[in-house]
């Protein structure tokens, strides 16, 4: 039985667990909870399941900067925060810690010990990456590598409660919903809810 995603969880049983600050057509922005690492410590979360930001649409991507802009004007004016960090995460390598795509928004205090250190300062400078062709090299490699840009984002159903929700990701959990026994569905459910814990208590 696959594991389903924690986020996804939540978003589709328990939406009521979420402290929702914000929301769009196809995104929430929920506090962090249980463990945040900042004062009102924010993520931009895609309703529908998306491994990675890089599986944002153009338009997703347009509506979850607008989301981002607005939550982070929120925060300033609401907590009067003497800054804020902005971080996008992706893969395991690159730190993200769920399977599901979210951006983080950290609010910064000038009474924090870390205040005034950029997010970049995890890297530390390496000498041998300060060469003149290497630099060369990495350029040509970054400029010639094709992408696509993104393809047109599938229409959504507006709902106006959670229970009416009739988007295709809930349609295609609908289906494979079908033919597992109720004993089945909440050991799912609760595998869910344990991963999430686990992650949690690790951050991400």
């Amino acid at each position: 039985m696959a594991q389903q995603c924690p986020f996804c969880h939540f978003i589709n049983n328990k939406p009521e667990d979420l402290w929702v600050v914000g929301e769009t057509e196809n995104f929430y922005a929920w506090l962090e909870y249980p463990e945040p690492r900042a004062k009102g410590q924010t993520n931009i979360v895609p309703k529908e399941h998306k491994e990675s930001v890089l599986e944002f649409t153009e338009n997703e991507w347009k509506e979850a900067m607008d989301l981002l802009r607005v939550t982070v004007k929120k925060i300033m004016k609401g907590l009067d925060p003497d800054g804020a960090s902005v971080t996008v995460n992706i893969k395991r390598a690159g730190g993200q810690m769920v399977p599901h795509a979210y951006i983080q928004v950290f609010p910064r205090f000038n009474e924090d010990e870390n205040a005034g250190t950029p997010t970049g300062a995890i890297f530390s400078k390496k000498e041998e990456l300060q060469d003149d062709r290497l630099f060369e090299e990495i350029q040509n490699l970054i400029k010639s590598a094709k992408v696509d840009s993104g393809r047109p984002p599938k229409q959504r159903a507006r709902v106006g409660k959670h229970s009416e929700k009739t988007s295709e990701s809930q349609k295609n959990k609908d289906t494979e919903d079908e033919g597992c026994t109720e004993d089945e569905d909440n050991e799912r459910n609760k595998n869910a809810a344990e991963q999430w814990k686990k992650m949690k208590r690790g951050g991400y």
